[in-house]
């Protein structure tokens, strides 16, 4: 350190000399406590002119240092400078170098309080100060105060009426942060209906999803699909904080019949948030032919819970299915989804997705309702709903939005992807799925339309699905 700090006093001498004998910065010294970052983010003064030393640059380094003493704690923290004389470069006779002292002023730390709310209708306080994710006693932190704002208006739960703020406990070195949240109508019920003019299939699609019940931080889930041949219901049900502790448990199962399988199966898990944008859980499961045991992992930084305009949501899900009639038939199934948000310009927004879904078990002989049933809005949407049941599959997806704020969206989506085709057809198959999609809100009833196609179909060939949804 010392060898390099002299290299660059000999360099900024000899700049020195170069430009008419410009005083510059040889050296940054600290007075008092410090850490090695700050040496670090303050090296970048070296070789700036003596005149101009408090300039953007160091207002720059500056900032970068208080902000982190401010997100652990130190709110007032604040760094103070003074130009003085090389002593080394001065006895040797020379002129045109100084020495930037610099001292550091951290102040007292400050801590956390119990959160609160200024509209507290529709949950419980201390479901909403669990909610925030920040812990009293915990440092304080402003970046932190921002990423409770953004998770808590992505959870659906409530709609932000203003940034939330700081305010200070008189009596102790405590911060109370306060949000401005009103609870939001976000609990649903919607039904929609889709016609394949190409199968002339008709089937139908019922969910209900009930948020936050009684302000708790409950959630249950209830999705029913029938067709003319098939049928399907599901089921989740998510306890928060079991015992007082951060971890959920989730209930969650199916049943689901079509002409030729009848499948019923459910599992139980905990699950926890990590941060503010992560969250992981592990479940067990039992099925008419199998026991599995799985890992989930999500990640979620979207910027709001209705028509997001800008953020991430990952979803990774790995299951070990480790009980078959024939031990050679166990497998493991892996599945992900990611989906980016990214504003254009104005109303315009773009989004990039995709998926990707493989079953690893070379020896297995794997049943029908053991694969992968693609088909709907979730995946190929140009497919009528689990219209097809595959090995391994793959797909990307472009979309171009337009949204009217809160009230509505118009979108035009282009999928290319690919699946592993069964038997007799077995092999990779290409896919295109492309079609438009419209979203109407009023108050609290939505109507949304979409019209998807696939690989090169006739346009009087697609899949037309109409919904209705109510916020209660």
């Amino acid at each position: 350190m010392r060898l390099s700090r002299l290299c660059l006093a000999i360099f900024v001498l000899f700049m020195g000399f170069a430009f008419g004998g410009e005083c510059r910065i040889s050296d940054v010294v600290w007075n008092g406590e410090h850490e090695k970052a700050d040496e670090v983010a303050m090296a970048s003064l070296v070789g700036e002119s003596c005149e101009n030393w408090n300039g953007p640059v160091w207002n720059s380094a500056v900032r970068k240092i208080q902000d982190r003493y401010e997100n652990r704690g130190f709110l007032a923290a604040n760094l103070f400078g003074e130009i003085l004389e090389n002593p080394a470069v001065e006895s040797a006779g020379k002129e045109g170098a100084a020495v930037l002292l610099v001292e550091l002023n951290r102040g007292s730390a400050w801590v956390w309080g119990p959160a609160e709310n200024l509209d507290s209708a529709g949950t419980r306080p201390e479901v909403f100060r669990k909610l925030t994710n920040l812990e009293v006693g915990a440092y304080v932190s402003p970046l932190d105060l921002e990423r409770s704002s953004r998770k808590l208006a992505r959870m659906g739960y409530f709609e932000e009426i203003d940034s939330p703020r700081m305010y200070r406990d008189a009596n102790r070195n405590r911060i109370i942060p306060v949000f401005n949240m009103r609870a939001a109508t976000m609990s649903e019920a919607e039904a929609l209906l889709t016609y394949s003019s190409e199968s002339g299939l008709w089937e139908g699609n019922i969910n209900v999803s009930l948020y936050n019940i009684l302000g708790t931080a409950r959630d249950l889930q209830i999705e029913g699909f029938t067709a003319e041949d098939s049928r399907r219901l599901e089921a989740s049900y998510k306890e928060p904080w079991i015992f007082g502790s951060s971890w959920n448990v989730i209930a969650r199962g199916y049943f689901d019949e079509d002409s030729s399988t009848r499948e019923a199966y459910g599992e139980i898990g905990i699950s926890r948030d990590i941060g503010f944008d992560f969250s992981v859980g592990v479940f067990v499961g039992i099925g008419d032919n199998e026991k599995t045991s799985s890992l989930e992992l999500t990640y979620t930084s979207l910027d709001r819970f209705v028509l997001p305009r800008s953020g991430t949501k990952f979803a990774g899900l790995a299951s070990w299915n480790f009980d078959r009639p024939d031990s050679l038939d166990n497998y493991l199934k892996v599945r992900g989804t990611l989906v980016h948000y990214v504003p254009v310009h104005g109303n315009w927004i773009s989004r990039f997705s995709g998926a990707a879904g493989g079953i690893f078990a070379p020896d297995a002989k794997l049943e029908r309702q053991d694969l992968f049933a693609l088909g709907g809005m979730n995946d190929f949407r140009g497919m009528d709903y689990r219209f097809l049941r595959s090995r391994a599959y793959g797909y990307s997806e472009f979309a171009l939005l337009w949204q009217d704020g809160y009230d509505m969206s118009i979108e035009g989506f282009y999928m290319p992807g690919l699946y592993r085709a069964p038997r007799p057809n077995h092999g990779w198959k290409r896919e295109q799925e492309y079609g438009l999609a419209f979203t109407q809100y009023r108050k609290n009833w939505s109507v949304n339309f979409y019209y998807a196609l696939r690989n090169g179909e006739s346009y009087l060939d697609g899949i037309v699905g109409v919904g209705v949804k109510t916020l209660f």
